[in-house]
């Protein structure tokens, strides 16, 4: 199986731009002027790639909506600590080569950077994110975009030389000479200016590469809260082992792997609050947890429309009486590697420490699975797939606390 890696890193944007007020548009907006910045600098096509990448993802290493709130404001200091954990999600893996890049896309051009790095010793591609990525902050939602373009280049103006560097400052200013360029910014038709500048738009990314890349958003998924840390990762390797006991080929197995590690995607528009309550949840406050499946399922489906991906993993909540959420399906509208998804986060989660209970033992998961057989919550055979893996899965009741 192969999806479009460009379609695939625009979705999954989406994750990174969700905070309390929606979904923000602001790492394509950030991508956007980043390319026509590297454009007019002259940078080549794979440089415009890794351009395009880091851009995209610049804010990775910001997990909560505290943090994400923080960023919004232009003047904010201490920056370093997302830059950091971003530079450690990249890293090792599929996208290494924008570890350097996000790690130091708020170096400031005068220097005093925590990376030891001032003026060209900064990438290129980290002081055109800086400065576009500040140019979005100032950006106000309430007043026409044409009517700030003079404050917004005044204050670059008065930092050029200081924070950003002078010479793109020039650039920006003729780049933005034009209203499009700032139209676009608040565009309707924001993809349609952006996919245009990017260069090999048709690269796909098949199975090996996008566990990788499933591997690096589940580190941010569960990063938002404690309770949560490494559940993707079980759920991942719970659903995978569970596809192999119950006979998928073995690219089923790997995609029910990329499943189990994105089934949370959606999570990112929860509170953290509500992921750590130690009580029960509000009927108000369960609808906006009822609401994470959905928007996986989305992120997934329109980046790789032609593969099972998203049922598989945006299932996890639905049961065969059509109790679940948000879809309602029935059971024989769930395939089975959907019902081991599901089975493999219902079993992860009772393992693992939660803010209203203690993990529980083998023996009270034992007893739950077969409470949903009993009930025809669950098949037979994925029970039994379940409860005959205990020598596998016995690692998970030591290594799921919260820390």
């Amino acid at each position: 199986m192969k999806i479009n890696l460009v379609r695939l890193l625009l979705n999954l944007s989406h994750s990174l731009d969700f905070a309390g007020t929606g979904i923000t548009h602001h790492h394509k907006r950030v991508a956007l002027m980043s390319l026509q910045l590297g454009k007019s600098a002259g940078l080549g096509k794979n440089a415009l790639f890794e351009l395009f990448k880091a851009s995209i993802l610049h804010d990775a290493g910001a997990v909560t909506w505290r943090e994400k709130l923080d960023l919004a404001s232009f003047d904010i200091m201490d920056t370093y600590d997302h830059c950091l954990r971003g530079y450690k999600l990249f890293s090792s893996g599929f996208l290494d080569s924008i570890a350097c890049i996000v790690l130091s896309h708020h170096d400031r051009w005068k220097g005093g950077n925590q990376t030891g790095k001032s003026r060209t010793d900064i990438p290129l591609a980290s002081r055109i994110i800086h400065l576009v990525d500040r140019v979005d902050v100032l950006l106000r939602s309430d007043l026409n975009i044409l009517d700030q373009r003079r404050e917004i280049l005044t204050r670059l103006r008065e930092l050029a030389g200081e924070v950003f560097d002078p010479d793109l400052v020039s650039l920006f200013e003729k780049l933005s000479n034009k209203e499009s360029f700032w139209l676009e910014l608040q565009s309707p038709w924001i993809d349609e200016h952006l996919i245009p500048l990017i260069p090999y738009r048709s690269i796909a990314v098949e199975t090996g590469d996008l566990l990788k890349i499933a591997e690096l958003f589940a580190r941010i998924i569960d990063a938002k809260s404690p309770f949560t840390y490494g559940h993707s990762l079980r759920v991942a390797r719970t659903a995978r082992l569970l596809g192999q006991k119950t006979g998928l080929l073995q690219e089923d197995c790997a995609l029910l792997e990329v499943a189990g590690l994105l089934h949370d995607l959606g999570k990112v528009t929860v509170p953290e609050e509500l992921l750590e309550k130690p009580g029960a949840l509000t009927e108000t406050e369960f609808n906006i947890i009822k609401q994470h499946p959905y928007y996986t399922y989305w992120w997934l489906k329109t980046a790789a429309p032609q593969s099972p991906l998203a049922e598989w993993a945006a299932f996890h909540h639905e049961r065969p009486d059509a109790n679940g959420y948000p879809f309602r399906k029935t059971g024989r509208e769930l395939d089975l590697p959907s019902q081991l998804v599901r089975a493999a986060d219902i079993f992860t989660a009772l393992s693992e420490e939660r803010p209203y209970r203690h993990r529980l033992k083998w023996e009270e998961v034992e007893g739950i699975l077969n409470l949903q057989v009993k009930e025809r919550l669950m098949e037979r055979k994925v029970a039994t797939a379940l409860l005959s893996s205990k020598t596998e899965l016995a690692p998970f009741f030591e290594s799921a606390s919260p820390g």
